[in-house]
């Protein structure tokens, strides 16, 4: 049983308390589900289970917290670690080895677990995570959602009785996040394993969730099982917002649960050519015949792709199939064969200086991008660097529409990671470019934040900005995407319309296209509209 009675935190130099005056109860062998908007304080709650708050943050903290008999408040993270695995939002602040293999026996090896069991314990939990092919390479070699899966592997493979997951499945495509949750509920099924899930995406989570904490700034929290929680508020996963609007009681968690019913005047979409208009048919970028070989592995194949003006380019594809290359390969930062077309340049022909001026790039981890003391500062580096400037009135309203108008003068680095995340999109912004690569660009954001990202992705598209967006956020791109690639082993075995595919690749449907199928309806606006 874990207890929380009256917690309230306030970190160092902080006005305002987190959160306040909180009071719950785990169960053991339950899976709590922490929802609730960026900056809300899911985060740092989840840090006060195993001690590193107040032990590392610092700050005040008062109330109670029993973690199975341990107090991590008195106790500190040296003695929870031995009960509570924890993965961060970031894998990669956690890692200590270079190799995936060895940063999933460090736990064991610290232990002092003898090397026979070790290697038992560390090759039970590869073949469970399916991930055999990346065992003996190095962390820097392998992608954002293939670290996510080693961070995970490295917490389950100590036999915890607590395990703490910071957005676990926001890296990782459909298909591997299905198969993680789906072993993580055998877990909690077979050896009592307490689980507390901090996720944005609750599509994903709701079907193994027994409770949700839902946190709000300035509200009361929201404790209880899924249906009554969910009821409740307003930002809810498609599943819910369709059951919402046709008045289904109970509220159906999971796709199965969903009654076989068709909006009385429902109709199928066909599938239309984009309306782009002559002027954005134009190809901003082309790429031809691309492959990169690195440390003799194949990574991109004959990739062709014609990238217009105005379009929103959405890449799907499972982790490790090449995505992010694509991106660097179209910043001439990788090694390369084939050719890159930039506004009729080759790319080869041009300094870095040049492509960066037309084209902007978010990495998957924005404090890559995070360097200065307060958020407008960071807007003002961009500025200084392209020769341009900006009033302060300038830069605070355009931090407005990213909602960071109150964060003008925070330190980027003390926000939370959706806000990080939106801090790192303006920054690249700032300058209009011409083409907008963004890899994972959804990744921490709340429901009503991907909503304000929808509508000024939207609004660039409009001024004749090219966006590539690589996501495995299947409904966001459904909402937001002009045109689909998938993107598998290296190589692109589909470009075309979003309703083919989010309707007929499997792995890829939307919750709309599972509860309505043969009617190509991808998103919760096609059920409103029929």
């Amino acid at each position: 049983m874990i207890t929380i009675n009256s917690l309230t935190f306030q970190y160092p130099q902080s006005s305002q308390p987190v959160f306040k005056n909180l009071t719950f109860e785990i169960a053991q062998g339950s899976l709590t589900l922490v929802t609730g908007e960026s900056g809300s304080g899911k985060s740092t709650l989840l840090r006060c289970f195993n001690g590193l708050v107040p032990h590392f943050s610092g700050g005040l903290i008062s109330g109670d917290i029993d973690v199975f008999g341990l107090n991590p408040i008195e106790e500190g993270p040296e003695i929870l670690s031995k009960e509570v695995g924890f993965v961060f939002q970031e894998p990669e602040a956690q890692f200590i080895y270079d190799s995936v293999e060895d940063e999933i026996a460090f736990t064991l090896e610290n232990a002092g677990m003898p090397y026979a069991a070790m290697h038992s314990k560390v090759s039970e939990i590869i073949h469970q995570l399916k991930i055999e092919d990346i065992r003996h390479r190095k962390i820097r070699q392998i992608s954002g959602g293939e670290k996510q899966l080693v961070a995970i592997a490295s917490a389950l493979v100590g036999g915890k009785k607590l395990l703490i997951l910071d957005e676990p499945t926001s890296q990782l495509d459909p298909q591997t996040a299905d198969e993680l949750l789906s072993h993580i509920k055998k877990m909690k099924q077979e050896q009592g394993l307490t689980i507390i899930i901090s996720a944005h995406r609750l599509e994903r989570l709701l079907p193994y969730t027994d409770n949700i904490l839902h946190l709000a700034k300035g509200a009361d929290p929201i404790y209880g099982p899924p249906q009554q929680v969910l009821s409740q508020i307003d930002l809810v996963p498609p599943i819910i917002e369709i059951a919402k609007k046709l008045k289904i009681s109970p509220l159906p968690i999971k796709i199965e649960e969903f009654p076989k019913i068709s909006p009385s005047n429902s109709t199928t979409h066909g599938i239309k050519s984009n309306n782009l208009n002559d002027e954005t048919n134009r190809s901003i970028l082309i790429i031809k015949n691309l492959s990169v070989i690195f440390d003799k592995q194949t990574i991109l194949k004959g990739i062709n792709l014609n990238i217009r003006k105005g379009e929103i380019l959405s890449i799907i594809g499972p982790n490790g199939a090449g995505k992010t290359t694509l991106l660097r390969s179209i910043l001439g930062l990788v090694h390369k064969k084939g050719q890159i077309i930039l506004n009729s340049d080759e790319i080869e022909t041009l300094d870095f200086a040049q492509i960066i001026r037309q084209i902007a790039y978010l990495p998957q981890n924005p404090n890559d991008l995070l360097f200065a003391d307060t958020v407008t500062e960071e807007l003002q580096i961009t500025l200084k660097n392209h020769g341009l400037e900006k009033s302060q009135e300038e830069l605070v309203s355009f931090l407005s529409r990213f909602n960071l108008d109150d964060k003008k003068n925070a330190y980027p680095r003390d926000l939370s990671i959706g806000e990080r995340q939106r801090v790192a999109i303006a920054a690249i912004t700032i300058f209009e470019p011409e083409i907008i690569l963004l890899d994972e660009p959804t990744r921490g954001l709340d429901y009503s934040t991907k909503s304000a990202l929808y509508t000024f992705l939207k609004a660039w598209s409009d001024q004749g900005i090219a966006v590539i967006l690589i996501t495995h956020d299947v409904e966001f791109a459904a909402q937001i995407a002009d045109r689909v690639t998938i993107l598998e082993g290296g190589k692109i075995t589909f470009t075309g319309h979003p309703r083919v595919a989010f309707t007929q690749f499997k792995p890829y449907q939307t919750q709309t296209a599972r509860i309505f199928p043969g009617r190509n309806w991808i998103t919760t606006q096609d059920v409103v509209n029929n």
